[in-house]
């Protein structure tokens, strides 16, 4: 007979977002990956964190978007973004599965995003999933994204 493990069970934050509550190396290498897009392309790119994207369907809440500089506007405000990002970027969580992820990206190509960045931190990886089964892979070394010319230096972010 199999021993039951219980799960235990889903916070607000994991229902309403979809996915795991994130850890501190999680928020750690999102706070890394912005600076370093903020710092190299704050006049080409916006880069925002935990916003809830309206298209694709259903609407999903990706660890990091990155869009099209735009002029802010600071009195309207958006709680369901209706733009299509540029780039996804999901940090993987232990409780997640490299093949959830995966099969996540597939929802955001279909939605327009031309490319989606698989964070994995215990190994120090980056794979730039995209469209059409294409990945390219990066350890220590300069990641660069041939759909939005954003290079990174990998040492930086995994120091």
């Amino acid at each position: 007979m199999e021993a039951v493990v219980e799960q235990p069970a889903l916070t607000d934050y994991e229902i309403e977002r979809g996915k795991p509550m994130p850890s501190f190396n999680h928020g750690l290498l999102e706070a890394r990956i912005i600076f370093e897009v903020m710092y190299h392309y704050r006049d080409t790119f916006d880069i925002v964190s935990e916003v809830t994207l309206q298209n694709p369907n259903p609407p999903t809440v990706p660890d990091l978007s990155i869009f099209p500089l735009q002029a802010s506007n600071w009195t309207k405000d958006e709680i369901k973004v209706a733009r299509v990002p540029l780039t996804v970027v999901e940090i993987l969580s232990p409780s997640q599965s490299v093949t959830e992820l995966i099969e996540k990206s597939l929802t955001y190509f279909s939605a327009g995003v031309k490319s989606y960045w698989l964070v994995q931190p215990m190994l120090r990886v980056v794979f730039v999933l995209l469209p059409g089964d294409e990945e390219l892979v990066f350890h220590n070394n300069t990641l660069t994204d041939p759909t939005n010319n954003i290079s990174i230096d990998l040492k930086k972010v995994f120091r």
